[in-house]
């Protein structure tokens, strides 16, 4: 195992050992407010989503696997499929977004966009780029610190049912790493992750 792979493999918690105090932080300044949720989210994208990918990873190795793909009808099933999943699990309780104003909801959608781009960078995209051969580390390893990882932002949002946030993007990441995996390009994933991200929040 090389010196990347080895730091791959303990990134996730180093990650999460940063992150959570980062939104306890800019949630306690921001007196518990979306607006402080964002910035976590937004240094979490910057640093963990962009940077770290960038740096063990590299651009051009990243390029190829993030290029628009033709779409086919196997294709469309595997994208098809965590979309009607999405929409059920917005009906577990504690799981909706309730009631929220326009620009609260517009803050909303464009996560949607972030996490979806640069989560699948990090959680996908690293994972299958230094482990090609290896499920463990190129899907059930990046697949339970995704989930794991969502324990920080959850912590701070008002009424989320955590343990069900967690149990959720468990899954999901489960499915993103399988479409990867089906479908050799982290492309699908990004844009199933966009989709869902966006059936949550409407």
């Amino acid at each position: 195992m090389n010196r990347k792979q080895i730091i791959a493999i303990i990134s996730p918690l180093i990650l999460i050992a940063v992150m959570y105090p980062v939104f306890q932080l800019l949630s306690s300044a921001f007196n518990g407010s979306a607006v402080g949720w964002y910035l976590g989210l937004f240094t979490y994208w910057v640093v963990w989503g962009a940077a770290f990918p960038l740096w063990i990873v590299g651009m051009k190795d990243l390029r190829p696997i993030i290029r628009p793909q033709r779409l086919n009808f196997k294709v469309s099933v595997l994208i098809i499929l965590p979309l009607i999943l999405a929409l059920l699990y917005k009906f577990i309780t504690g799981m909706d977004y309730g009631k929220l104003n326009f620009w609260i909801l517009i803050l909303y959608i464009s996560t949607s966009f972030g996490n979806g781009f640069f989560e699948e960078v990090l959680w996908r995209g690293v994972y299958m780029k230094l482990f090609p051969d290896n499920i463990l580390f190129r899907i059930v390893w990046p697949s339970i610190w995704f989930a794991l990882w969502h324990y920080a932002p959850g912590s701070v949002s008002p009424n989320a049912n955590v343990l069900g946030l967690i149990i959720g993007s468990g899954l999901f990441g489960f499915y993103l790493s399988f479409l990867a995996k089906q479908t050799g390009t982290i492309w699908w994933s990004i844009l199933t992750h966009i989709l869902g991200g966006i059936i949550m929040v409407i």
